[in-house]
């Protein structure tokens, strides 16, 4: 019976866990220092709140520094790698930049937006690909 009680409260202590890391706010400004594009919209170089939705992870939500949205892409939320904590990935082709990898610095957890079709035109017109990293506070 004790086993029993042991399992159940270490099962309970485990959700409970669980629970709090995803509830953790998935969200950050951040200060682009170039046009961008997500989702095949274009934004200019500025200061963005991103984000996601706790009921709906894989959504990401960006902001302009009037609250207005200004983006809304579907990404698939995963682990990120330990280190590569509250940053914006960038795929680079030339002077275009496209946001691939949004990994939030206080879980470990981040979204991961699939390559577009204008993304990947850029990608084959260019004949180097370079990545840009820039910090979310």
């Amino acid at each position: 019976m004790k086993r029993i009680t042991a399992i159940a409260l270490f099962v309970a202590v485990t959700f409970l866990a669980a629970g709090r890391l995803i509830a953790e706010p998935t969200s950050g400004k951040v200060n682009v220092p170039f046009n961008f594009t997500v989702n095949n919209i274009t934004l200019p170089a500025g200061t963005y709140t991103i984000g996601s939705d706790l009921m709906h992870p894989n959504m990401l939500v960006i902001r302009d520094q009037s609250n207005q949205v200004k983006a809304i892409e579907v990404g698939m939320f995963a682990t990120v790698l330990p280190g590569k904590t509250g940053s914006l990935i960038f795929h680079q082709y030339g002077d275009q930049y496209f946001l691939s990898e949004i990994h939030f610095g206080s879980i470990s957890q981040g979204i991961f937006l699939p390559a577009t079709k204008l993304e990947k035109h850029f990608k084959k017109l260019s004949n180097r690909e370079s990545v840009s990293t820039v910090g979310i506070s």
